[in-house]
């Protein structure tokens, strides 16, 4: 279905809500198309090629709001969204109001992040790249076996949304993945590592930094041996901060924190971290892949900061959590959920080994392990197996595993010292989450005794 005609769908699904006695309502059509090939033993080992569409609708009615979606888009699909969309609102008793929103003066939002260059993408060049890519890992070091995972896939999508208020949200972008995780072998010893690109250009992909920094990333494990179980001070690498941050954002959430879920709640306005935490929400990043500057429910979003030098200042709101409190929504209102476009951790002016020689004799913790049944996301209690390299003389020395660090991610964000300049990012939430590395002082690691 081509945009002209989800809308005018949209528009008779919206005209014959009132049949059914909405006050108010809202539908929208999610629509796209990916393609992802992998790559085994010098061919393709899979290939899929689909587009997907579906329309939601919300409908308010007697101050309860029944939702329900569906794949059928015909006359059909109209009937069974407005009905089973009014049978769950009789049903609901939701004491937390639900909202609808227009702005007069920004009722027509449109995102048009398209990149230009999604026709790059077919089965042809994924299959050469993708061919070449793991030809080029294995002879990148003779301690390399095999290319266990090889993924080239891309996507499109398109999100539409009207509602009764005027709203008119429009939002579309592309995107390509590429991920491979290699195996390597030394003296019987087994070492595995992974890597992703993430872009909008096929042509930007430059196979010769990516084999560069998997095989880095693979063969710098060897040697690893534990450590004695001590206090710590750690460089927590930048993908490693990236996985800690994520592991905890929703404690940031105000319905997390309106539900009992979140420590953070009634804080707001507290010093929570270090002086030199600066952790926001840039939805207009410049170095951020997709950018948008409204959330689902057609507020404007806006650049905010959740810790400023310390402070806790805002969580996250939509409408309905925010009118709870008496506020304004924060413009992260989106389908079923609070979340975040770019999210930052504001990088310093030290590089990495400016990091190591501040640490002097510690730990570089690269990667995290068991981010789910390690984690109590509620106390910010964790225990984790990780990896990394020992640090002495203020450089990186052997690498280090068969450790497990234990702390808390409140504490830790008191316990950060210095912040580094070396940002890198991985794909969340509505966009993606930039983090640099961080010194974190005196963390819990258990080695050997």
């Amino acid at each position: 279905m081509d945009i002209n005609n989800a809308k005018e769908f949209m528009k008779k699904v919206m005209s014959q809500s009132k049949s059914y006695d909405f006050e108010e309502c809202e539908v929208c059509f999610a629509g796209g198309s990916s393609m992802g090939l992998d790559i085994l033993h010098g061919e393709v080992s899979s290939f899929e090629n689909s587009n997907d569409q579906a329309i939601s609708f919300r409908g308010k009615l007697n101050g309860q709001m029944g939702s329900a979606s569906t794949t059928d888009i015909n006359d059909d699909g109209i009937s069974f969204l407005l009905s089973e969309a009014k049978t769950n609102a009789e049903v609901l008793d939701d004491e937390d109001e639900d909202f609808f929103y227009c702005d007069p003066d920004n009722s027509v939002l449109k995102a048009d992040l398209l990149s230009g260059n999604y026709d790059k993408n077919n089965y042809e060049r994924f299959k050469s790249i993708g061919l070449s890519l793991e030809k080029a890992i294995l002879e990148s070091d003779p301690r390399i076996k095999d290319v266990d995972y090889l993924s080239i896939s891309c996507s499109t999508g398109v999100f539409l949304l009207n509602n009764s208020k005027g709203l008119d949200l429009f939002r579309e972008s592309d995107t390509i993945t590429i991920i491979a995780e290699a195996r390597a072998e030394e003296n019987g010893v087994t070492k595995t590592a992974d890597y992703f690109w993430y872009g909008n250009d096929i042509d930007k992909f430059v196979e010769k930094d990516f084999v560069e920094v998997l095989k880095k990333k693979l063969v710098s494990k060897f040697g690893a041996k534990s450590v004695k179980s001590a206090q710590y001070d750690i460089i927590l690498g930048n993908e490693a901060t990236i996985s800690m941050f994520s592991t905890f954002f929703g404690v940031f959430s105000s319905y997390a924190m309106q539900k009992g879920l979140s420590l953070l709640a009634g804080k707001e306005g507290e010093k929570i971290a270090s002086d030199i935490v600066t952790f926001k929400e840039s939805p207009m990043f410049e170095k951020a892949l997709i950018k948008s500057y409204f959330d689902d429910e057609g507020v404007l979003n806006y650049e905010k900061c959740f810790i400023n030098k310390g402070v806790f200042e805002t969580a996250l709101y939509n409408l309905k959590t925010a009118h709870k409190e008496g506020k304004k929504s924060t413009g992260n209102g989106y389908r079923g959920s609070i979340s975040a476009t770019n999210v930052v951790l504001e990088p310093g002016d030290k590089s990495f080994d400016d990091l190591c020689k501040e640490v002097g004799e510690g730990l570089y913790i690269t990667d995290l392990a068991g981010l789910h049944a390690g984690v109590n996301e509620i106390s910010g209690d964790f225990s984790l197996l990780c990896e990394g390299y020992l640090i002495k003389d203020g450089k990186v020395d052997r690498a280090v595993e068969q450790i497990t660090v234990a702390d808390n991610f409140f504490n830790v964000l008191k316990k950060i010292s210095s912040v580094g300049n070396d940002l890198t990012s991985y794909p969340g939430g509505k966009g993606e989450m930039f983090c640099p590395s961080i010194i974190v002082k005196d963390v819990s690691v258990s080695g050997e005794e």
